[in-house]
Parts: structure tokens; sequence; C-alpha cells
């Protein structure tokens, strides 16, 4: 067995960057090496000491993080980190898991590799022109945006999961890259919204519900309409402006004023003040959200009451639960197409197709083994 003993020079800069990318402390980085301290850290981290190679192979595995990327003689340059814009309490507020901070590196990789594969194809890259400010009324700003992309309404028939890759597709065709990805940690957050690169992208948690997951997308949307990327858990408080504004744009943008007054169960009920959950729920049904954002439409328009809205809203919010994604075998091909979208998924087939890429270099796109590119290939 060779000797990995021996001491290695690394930037401290360098080392700051690679743990702080991953959101962690020299608290959380000592509990996974051992026999070192929170001092043996900081005394890496001001160029007093090095590690050995095995240290290095270690903060690697942690950081996840190539070894050659310690050998740099300074930090990489990488986009700003998305705004935070969760509501918690500052007493509850956890800071952003390690995992929540790999999510986000992992949607970074997609959008760098739909630019490579965009130049690989001689794709032009189609920059999102549509712009928002503060200042615009969200309900005017969402039926010009609507009108803008070409949408009428989508037929009661489709399914929420059909409304949901619809939704996807216009957005994609758009210049907007749409990946859904796993996020277990920080259960709060419900999206994230990328604006910093040519191509934005709209990140969705994966294992919500699909009329939760539309809602997501256009509150996101609105995020870079605004060009204010961020975190978010869809809450407001009096401070989050944005976070309100990007909320009411999704709901005006889903459930357009003119064509909620006029379903017939609101016209047929348009006296209520206490709507039920079984009239809620066939309203919602029609538009691919949930109850609860057609109550918050019905506030918005006077249709019902703030108390009321809020007695539901702490209501539905007691008897929330987390979508189980079960421990059974995972559907890796499913997975690979929802993380990465079926316009970027086209694209490798695309680049494959026309020997831009070869096999081996698809499947590090899709992130599967050689014998599953066909069985992708198929799924889409």
């Amino acid at each position: 067995m060779p000797d990995k003993s021996f001491a290695v020079s690394i930037e401290p800069e360098v080392l700051i960057w690679a743990r702080e990318s991953i959101g962690m402390e020299p608290k959380d980085v000592v509990k996974e090496i051992k026999k070192i301290t929170t001092t043996t850290i900081e005394n890496w981290e001001k160029g007093k000491a090095n590690p050995t190679f095995s240290q290095l192979e270690r903060l690697a595995f942690i950081y996840k993080r190539p070894i050659t990327a310690f050998l740099l003689p300074t930090p990489p340059k990488e986009p700003s980190f998305p705004t935070d814009y969760r509501t918690l309490p500052s007493e509850k507020k956890k800071p952003l898991h390690p995992k929540t901070h790999l999510a986000i590196r992992k949607a970074r990789r997609f959008q760098y590799s739909t630019i490579e594969l965009m130049k690989e194809l001689d794709e032009p890259i189609q920059k999102l022109s549509l712009r928002a400010s503060l200042s615009d009324n969200p309900e005017e700003l969402a039926e010009k945006i609507r009108g803008q992309l070409g949408v009428k309404g989508f037929p009661v028939s489709f399914t929420t999961d059909t409304a949901l890759e619809e939704w996807i597709k216009i957005l994609e065709k758009n210049g907007i890259l749409v990946f859904q990805i796993s996020i277990t940690q920080n259960k709060e957050i419900r999206g994230l919204s990328l604006v910093d690169e040519d191509v934005p992208v709209v990140i969705l948690k994966r294992s919500d519900e699909p009329s939760a997951k539309i809602f997501t997308l256009f509150h996101e949307f609105a995020h870079l309409l605004l060009r204010e990327g961020g975190i978010c858990d869809l809450k407001e408080d009096e401070t989050q402006n944005i976070e309100r504004f990007c909320n009411r744009f999704a709901g005006a943008f889903l459930a357009p004023k003119d064509k909620l007054l006029n379903h017939p169960i609101v016209k047929a009920n348009e006296k209520l003040k206490e709507w039920p959950d079984h009239i809620l729920k066939d309203i919602a049904q029609d538009f691919k959200v949930s109850p609860e954002v057609i109550l918050r439409r019905l506030l918005i328009l006077g249709l019902t009451t703030k108390e009321y809205y809020h007695s539901k809203h702490e209501e539905w919010k007691s008897k929330y639960k987390e979508p189980f994604g079960g421990r059974g075998k995972k559907n890796e091909i499913k997975i690979c197409i929802q993380e990465r979208g079926k316009k970027y998924v086209s694209m490798v087939f695309g680049a494959y197709e026309q020997n831009k890429i070869d096999n081996i270099s698809a499947a590090d796109y899709l992130g599967v083994t050689l014998d599953k590119i066909s069985k992708v290939k198929e799924a889409i």
C-alpha cells in the first residue's frame, strides 16, 4: 500500500472555497475525519499547516470535489449563491444542508452542460427576453405574459401530470430550463431559480405533488422575470415583497381573474364567503392547482375573508405530510428524465445521433451507465 502520509501544499483560499461550497463549518468537517480538531482545519485554512494526502482524499470526498480542484492556485470563479428567501424565524431557520448545496451544484452542472450541448449542436442560446418589475401589477403582468407565451388555457380533461409537462414545455420553448431535483434535508424549500447565466433555470422539488410543482414553477418563473433568483419556501411575511409578488403572479397566471370569476362553480356560489373543501377541490382540479391557491385567489378577488383564508391555511398546514418517496428500488430512467428535463435529454440524443458526442459522453451527460442509454431514449 502506497504511503499517503506526506503533506500536500494547498492554497488556504482554495480550502476555504471547497468547504464553503458544500455549506460546512470546520466543526462539521472534524466529525468526518479521524484525529483532527477544528484548530487543525483552521490552521490548514490559514496556511499554517498542510493536510496529508490521505486527509486530502478525505476532504475531496466530504466536499464532493476532485482532488485536482485542491491543487488550483486560486478558487475558481463561480456564480454567486442564490438569495435565500426562506421566511422561517431566525431561531428556526436551519442553515442550508450540504445536500441542498449539492442539489444547487447539480443544477449548475446541468445548466453548464446544456450550454455545452447547444454549442455542439450549433443552436443559438435563446436568452429570456421577458422582464418584470416589482412596480408591475401582478394581475396585469400575468395576463400580458400569458399572451406573449401564447397561452390560452389547458383543456379540463388534462391530468395534473400532463398539465405540468405542458407548462414545462412552454417555458423550455422560451429558453428556460426546468430541473426536478431531490431536496430532502431542508424540507421547507419548495423551489429555486438561477438567473446568472445565459440559460436561466427553475428547480422544482422532485418529491412534491404535481399541483404544487405547477405553482412553484410559476413562482420561480416570476423570479426569473424579475432577474432575482433565489431559494424559496413560497411563504410570505411583511418584509418579503419579492415573494409576495411572485405568489401573486403565479396565482394570477394559473387562475386568471376572468376565467376564475366566470367558472360555473364560482358563479353558482359567488355569494359564499366560506368555501367548503369539496367545492374548492373541484375548482382547483380544473385549473390544475391546489385548493389553497384557489382560496387565495378568491381572497384577492374579494370572494372570501382574510379570517376564513387564514383559518383554512392553518388547517391545511397542520394536515400536510411530506410526500413519501418510498424505500423501494428507484426508477433510474424516470429520475434521469425528471432531473434533467426532456429538452436537455433530447439535446443529448441530438448530439449523439449527429456524432457530436460518443456513447461514453452521452452516458455522462445523462448520468447513467452505457446499457441504460437506449432505455432513456425509449422513455422520452
